[in-house]
């Protein structure tokens, strides 16, 4: 006769059991709350990181800039589609300023739809990859911009002022997403997600 705990055929109190689960059965004891039984727990899981306020600011802007760039773009695409009903004798100037105008607004369009659509990856936390490289890109055609206002004495105070203002914005989108609190931000939503 053997007394209680002692069967060798039964784990003690606090012992481990030490087999496998039955086929079918969760290992590592009853699911978590909410989690239907036999399956495992989501990858990553967890609550989300909070968003670091340079994250956001740098999205608020990026969404700012595409907007603005979008709306030039339309303007620019009316402007190009005047200039292509202009009779300009038959020399071919009017048709070919038109193209140009046009070709501008298409590279415009693009570089509004990098910023808008890299706002939405960065404020969702998926990645700031999008967001930087069209703001780098508005940074060149800024600089490229200021160097040729500058070149010519015609130019307005105004023009220049507004070119160095929508220089700062990128530059300011750059650094913000480019800081350690973004960095650790989105590598902790990378591993969240199991990337």
């Amino acid at each position: 006769m053997t007394s209680y705990g002692n069967d060798p055929h039964q784990p003690g109190y606090g012992q481990p059991s030490g087999g496998p689960p039955a086929y079918g059965q969760p290992a590592g004891g009853p699911p978590a709350y909410g989690q239907p039984a036999g399956y495992a727990p989501q990858y990553g899981g967890g609550p989300p990181p909070s968003r670091p306020g340079g994250v956001t600011a740098a999205a608020v802007l990026g969404f700012i800039v595409g907007g603005l760039a979008t709306l030039f773009a339309i303007i620019l695409f009316v402007g190009g589609s005047a200039f292509s009903g202009v009779n300009d004798g038959g020399s071919g100037l009017a048709g070919a300023l038109a193209g140009v105008i046009i070709i501008f607004a298409v590279v415009v369009l693009v570089v509004a739809v990098i910023m808008i659509w890299g706002s939405v990856l960065a404020i969702s936390g998926r990645s700031r990859v999008l967001l930087i490289v069209g703001a780098s890109l508005l940074t060149a055609f800024g600089l490229i911009s200021l160097l040729g206002s500058m070149q010519n004495a015609g130019t307005d105070t105004g023009g220049i002022i507004s070119q160095v203002i929508g220089l700062a914005i990128s530059i300011v989108i750059i650094v913000l997403l480019s800081l350690s609190p973004a960095s650790q931000y989105f590598a902790a939503e990378r591993a969240r997600r199991g990337h």
